[in-house]
């Protein structure tokens, strides 16, 4: 767990690492996981806002797991719990 007032650095640090991260895929040639990055990039601004952005964040990793099929089991999974089903 990280402590409540270092939360929002933590996203931020995450954030940081994946826009780097993107950038040396983006430099490797390997667009396909940049652009992957590109999106989840996106993931930790939704986790840090004080509004509840639980269907944006589903929508987020919906449109992902068009993109990159092999990921859809992390939006049944985050879309499993969010609405309660076990």
């Amino acid at each position: 767990m990280i402590r409540t007032e270092q939360y929002a650095l933590a996203l931020r640090a995450l954030q940081r690492l994946i826009v780097h991260a993107k950038a040396q895929a983006f430099q490797a040639g390997e667009n396909r996981v940049a652009e992957l990055l590109n999106d989840v990039e996106m993931l930790p601004e939704y986790l840090a806002d004080d509004r509840d952005r639980t269907g944006e964040f589903l929508e987020m990793l919906q449109g992902i797991a068009q993109v990159n099929p092999s990921c859809r089991y992390i939006v049944d999974e985050f879309a499993q719990s969010s609405t309660g089903v076990s």
